[in-house]
C-alpha cells in the first residue's frame, strides 16, 4: 500500500490483528490496540463511547512509560553523565521525529483509525500523530502485558540507539555550531527563511545558515525553529568543506 492512502476497514483490521501478534497482545485485550490506534476526530459525528474510544488517554500514559524506561537505561549505562546530560539524551531518544520512524517502521500509521476530515489533511502521514500513537500504543502494551514485557519493547526499539549515542546526536545543533564558528570566526552564525510553502495550517519552511556571506547549511522543517535546527545540522555535517574558511 502506498503512502498516504487511506486503507480500508478490512485491511486495517488485518494490520491490527497481525500487531497484536507480533506485540503478545491476547484476543481479549486487543479493545486496548484499537482505542492506541484511533485517533481523536474518528469519532467526529458518532455519539461518545459508541465505537471505544481515542488514543490521548493511552498517548498519556504511554509517555510516562516511555520516559521511565528510557530514563533508566540511561542512567544504567551513562554512570558518568550528569542530571542535564542525561535529560538531553533522553528528549533527542524520544523526540517527535524519532517516535515517529518507530511508529512507521512497525506500520503504525497505515494501521490509524481517523476521521475523513483527518484524512483528506493528509494527517495519517503526520510525524506528531505518528508519534503520538506510538506512545498511545506503549500505553496499551503497558495495560495489556505488563511493565516488564514493555520495557522489553522499547528496549528492542531504543537499545541500539542508546549505546551508539554520541554527544553531538543530542546536544542542541544549533548551540554546538554556535560555539564551533565563534571558535574559529570573530562573530557567530545568522539564519535567513530561504522559502516558505504549504497552506498556513501546514507550512514548510526552507532556511540557511551563514557566517558572513558564507552558507554553512540548510534545512527544512515545519516551522522556522525546526528549518533552523536542520540547517545547523546540515552545516555540522559539512564542517571539513567550510572550517578553513571562516578563519
Amino acid at each position: 500500500m502506498s503512502k498516504g492512502r487511506k486503507p480500508g476497514c478490512a485491511e486495517q483490521q488485518r494490520r491490527l490483528e497481525e500487531l497484536a501478534a507480533r506485540l503478545g497482545i491476547a484476543a481479549g485485550k486487543s479493545s486496548l490496540l484499537t482505542a492506541a490506534l484511533t485517533h481523536s476526530t474518528f469519532f467526529e459525528g458518532k455519539r461518545k463511547g459508541e465505537d471505544g474510544e481515542d488514543n490521548q488517554r493511552l498517548e498519556f500514559l504511554g509517555d510516562a512509560v516511555l520516559d521511565l524506561v528510557v530514563g533508566e537505561h540511561l542512567y544504567l549505562n551513562y554512570p558518568q553523565a550528569r542530571e542535564g546530560e542525561l535529560s538531553k539524551m533522553r528528549a533527542y531518544l524520544v523526540c517527535e521525529a524519532s517516535l515517529a520512524s518507530l511508529a512507521e517502521a512497525i506500520g503504525l500509521p497505515q494501521a490509524l483509525r481517523m476521521g475523513k476530515g483527518a484524512e483528506a489533511g493528509g494527517d495519517r502521514n503526520r510525524p506528531s500523530v505518528q508519534a503520538d500513537a506510538y506512545e498511545a500504543l506503549i500505553g496499551a502494551i503497558f495495560l495489556a502485558r505488563g511493565y516488564a514485557k514493555t520495557r522489553e519493547f522499547i528496549l528492542s526499539q531504543f537499545g541500539p540507539r542508546v549505546n551508539s549515542l554520541c554527544a553531538e546526536d543530542y546536544e542542541d545543533k544549533k548551540s554546538l555550531l554556535q560555539e564551533l564558528v565563534q571558535a574559529q570566526a570573530p562573530y557567530g552564525v545568522i539564519y535567513r527563511v530561504l522559502a516558505q510553502s504549504g497552506p498556513d495550517h501546514q507550512p514548510s519552511f526552507e532556511s540557511g545558515v551563514y557566517c558572513g556571506k558564507l552558507l554553512l547549511g540548510k534545512g527544512k522543517g515545519g516551522s522556522k525553529k525546526e528549518s533552523e535546527a536542520a540547517a545547523a545540522a546540515d552545516a555540522l555535517s559539512r564542517r571539513q568543506l567550510w572550517l578553513d574558511q571562516i578563519g
